[in-house]
């Protein structure tokens, strides 16, 4: 037989290292056991993923291809040391070689127990569920006092331990041999039909139709109409595919997408069971074949990191020059955050603003901006203030005693996101967007909306829109659902014009060569090395919204950040981009602000479900049923008050207001209210009874609000914007919640997107654009700006490596 002996324990000299080695030379006629160290394993760390790393697909492959495996671990403060419980973690996060393998537990310990207390714990963990180990029960070898127990050439010194431990390995031989006759495949027969089911999704039930013949999985058909565009999608062929082609449900979710994943297979089991088969069975098949994959290597002009929006916009526009570009992104899908974006994206647009009314309390917003004093301004934005403040005058004198049209103003744009920005944290320390880098923003806004325009992206015309924290109606929203429009358009445009995009590949490295950045190291799906030559390298992998560990590390903003708090993010977004720009000596600006988001969905942080409307129409009440924040206010603002009121809130609209709901449809709100993440009813006394409220105290919240919106003025909290009341049944309760949304930080750029290092010095061949980067929003990003930010930047940081390419 074949075993696997596991040191559990990552000390330089260590008695279960010795006792393993007894076992390996005093047992090698009746089995042959490997010892496998701890040595070079990393802490597991759910965010930053190593799976597929050399160290842990070892263990992996060694673990599943022997009969059973021994583990000999000391005990640390009555449990197992950490090394050990992280190769557990590894081992039954993605992988799964311990299901159903024979285990044997032994250990050597100081003390006269030897580890007992440690062995129990382990077989606690073992029994898991993702871990599912066969664990021999009885049989404990217990070595106490091992540092008496072994003489100078490493054998145990009493015959009676002898003797007790051959017992047990005896009694491992013989088990293992039981055991594994239950990981024999069993044949598994089907009532043949099409079998309807749902199973949870990213956003409700997942319906599906399976068909199966009387031996065959044959076709799995899913409704994918509820779930968001261009986030699962890869899942709803990557993951039929596997299950068809290996008649298994032992396939591995996808990152990102991993409810989908799940969704689907849990959806197949259910139909499988319904045919009168256990679906256990085809969990414990092996997996699908996978592809041998060989290390490649590629040549190109630009490799860009990251596909989502920025990395979509750089690569598209080395490809209008006529060079040659590759797009590497780390998970199956592209789009990254841009994909999970609500859409309006904002740009000062006066032409076509002006077609559209002022809304009540715009005019006073415009007010209070020429009110401020100049004092207050920094130095770099004054002559911008000054200019505004005539714009703002000579608007409000042209349209003094009248409705008015809607206002707006590169420069205004401009002012906003400065002071929008601005933040002080808690050391005391005052922070607000680099001039040159904001100036580029709002200049080139427009040109931006354009060129997307070009690239084939619609936007909605017929409505000027903003989202929460944007401050200001200027938002183009396209026609197509949420983010995926432009990451739908961007990558047509990228394939379509000889662009390639290699997914699945995480970049570890880049390439130095004279000096200059050369190009990339990664590793591909099965862990294959993948090079990447180039003229110039541009990063465009997103932030650090997705890696609370780092969060916390560079918080310096926030009082709070929990362990785990939620993010809209992509679970993409981990600070990988930054990282590489420090391993080449990158400098970083601003990596203490990070955004909240403060109407997230309280289960999963993701911004799709419920009703996400324009602020002038959010109604934010607490538990209680009271109103607690100006809903205009600045996303710190409400994120920081709904903290203050327990975290937890309500949205409440009418089906007007409902109407003014950004990507969703009835049907969606159907199935949302159907599972219990959307409340409605044709009352309001009926609403506040489902969310626990008392109905009198919630009634005259609703209707102080509405005497607000009818007087454009909000005594209690100041909101100075409104659209509608909250009148026309049936009413509506999105539950809502912070989660993390945005790092403002990140590596530190010149106007060109040339990444600097901490001299000032470019970084020859290195470009960085969208959230990787820093210096531009400062302490707080506005609502629709992040989509500016990356679609600006990247076509510069395109354009511009395509021109220092040709200055070489």
């Amino acid at each position: 037989m074949k075993f696997i002996g596991i040191v559990g324990t990552n000390a330089q000299e260590s008695y279960n290292r010795l006792l393993l080695q007894f076992m390996q030379k005093h047992f090698s006629k009746q089995a042959d056991i490997e010892i496998l160290e701890l040595t070079n394993v990393p802490m597991f760390n759910e965010t930053n993923d190593q799976s597929n790393s050399d160290v842990i697909q070892e263990f992996n492959r060694k673990i599943t291809e022997a009969d059973g495996v021994i583990i000999a671990t000391p005990e640390h403060n009555h449990s197992i040391p950490s090394a050990l419980k992280s190769i557990l973690e590894w081992l039954s996060f993605n992988l799964h070689p311990f299901d159903g393998k024979p285990v044997m537990i032994v250990g050597a310990s100081y003390d006269v127990q030897g580890s007992s207390r440690a062995q129990l714990h382990l077989r606690q963990i073992l029994d898991a569920p993702g871990v599912n180990a066969t664990v021999m029960p009885g049989y404990e070898f217990l070595l106490g006092r091992a540092h008496q127990a072994f003489d100078e050439e490493g054998n145990i010194k009493e015959e009676r331990t002898i003797d007790f431990l051959e017992s047990c390995f005896w009694r491992f031989l013989r088990f293992t041999e039981i055991a594994n006759l239950l990981n024999v495949p069993e044949e598994v027969t089907f009532e043949p039909g099409n079998y309807t089911v749902t199973a949870p999704g990213h956003n409700g039930d997942l319906p599906m139709v399976v068909t199966l013949t009387t031996d065959r999985i044959d076709a799995i058909d899913i409704d994918t109409s509820g779930e968001s565009e261009g986030i699962a999608d890869v899942v709803f062929t990557r993951i039929p595919t596997q299950i068809l082609e290996g008649q298994t449900l032992n396939v591995d979710v996808l990152s990102g997408a991993s409810v989908t994943s799940n969704g689907v297979i849990d959806g197949v089991a259910k139909a499988v069971k319904m045919a009168g088969a256990n679906p256990d069975i085809l969990r414990k098949r092996p997996k699908a074949p996978s592809t041998v994959a060989e290390d490649v290597e590629y040549a190109t002009d630009v490799v860009v990191v990251g596909a989502g929006g920025a990395g979509l916009a750089a690569a598209a526009s080395v490809l209008q020059e006529g060079k040659k570009v590759i797009v590497v992104e780390k998970f199956p899908a592209v789009g990254g955050n841009t994909v999970r974006t609500g859409g309006p994206m904002n740009a000062a647009d006066p032409k076509w603003q002006n077609t559209f009314d002022a809304i009540p309390g715009e005019s006073h917003t415009l007010e209070e901006m020429a009110s401020i004093d100049e004092s207050q301004i920094d130095p770099d934005y004054l002559d911008d203030f000054r200019k505004l403040k005539q714009q703002i005058n000579t608007y409000l004198s042209e349209n003094e005693g009248k409705t008015g049209y809607l206002f707006d103003s590169a420069i205004f744009h401009r002012m906003q996101t400065y002071l929008g920005g601005k933040r002080t944290d808690q050391k005391g320390n005052v922070i607000y967007g680099q001039y040159d880098l904001v100036k580029i923003l709002t200049d080139q806004a427009l040109d931006s909306v354009k060129w997307l325009e070009e690239i084939g992206v619609e936007f909605d015309t017929e409505d000027v829109t903003m989202p929460v924290g944007a401050l200001w109606r200027r938002g183009h929203k396209p026609l197509k659902n949420e983010g995926y429009a432009f990451v739908s358009a961007l990558q047509t445009f990228v394939e379509t014009n000889g662009g390639t995009i290699i997914t699945d590949t995480a970049v570890e490295e880049l390439i130095i060569e004279n000096g200059a950045i050369s190009g990339i190291i990664g590793s591909g799906p099965n862990g294959q090395k993948v090079t990447v030559h180039a003229d110039a390298v541009v990063l465009a992998s997103g932030g650090f919204g997705a890696n609370t560990k780092m969060l916390k590390e560079y918080n310096t903003y926030w009082t709070q950040i929990d362990d785990d708090i939620k993010t809209s993010n992509s679970p993409a977004i981990t600070g990988d981009g930054i990282r590489l720009g420090q391993s080449v000596g990158a400098d970083l600006v601003g990596m203490g602000f990070s955004q909240m988001m403060p109407v997230s969905d309280p289960e999963t942080g993701a911004l799709f479900s419920g009703l996400q409307v324009p602020p002038q129409n959010f109604v934010m009440v607490n538990q209680e049923g009271k109103r607690f924040v100006n809903e205009y206010g600045s996303r710190d603002a409400l994120t920081q008050a709904a903290i203050d009121n327990g975290g937890l809130f309500y949205l409440i609209a009418d089906n007007e207001i409902k109407k003014t709901a950004y990507n969703t449809t009835q049907e969606k709100i159907d199935r949302q209210v159907a599972a219990g993440t959307l409340f409605r009813s044709e009352t309001l006394e009926g609403l506040a009874e489902q969310l626990g409220i008392e109905p009198t105290i919630f009634v005259e919240t609703i209707n102080k609000y509405n005497s607000y919106v009818e007087q454009g003025n909000d005594p209690e909290f100041g909101k100075d914007v409104f659209d509608l009341k909250v009148a026309v049944a049936p009413f509506y309760a999105t539950p809502r919640k912070p989660a993390v949304h945005h790092t403002m930080g990140g590596l530190k750029i010149d106007t060109d997107t040339h990444v600097l290092d901490e001299q000032g010095n470019v970084i020859s061949g290195l470009y960085a654009a969208g959230e990787v980067a820093g210096g531009i929003h400062a302490g707080n990003r506005l609502g629709g700006n992040s989509l500016t930010d990356i679609f600006t930047f990247g076509r510069i940081a395109g354009k511009t490596a395509l021109k220092d390419i040709a200055a070489k």
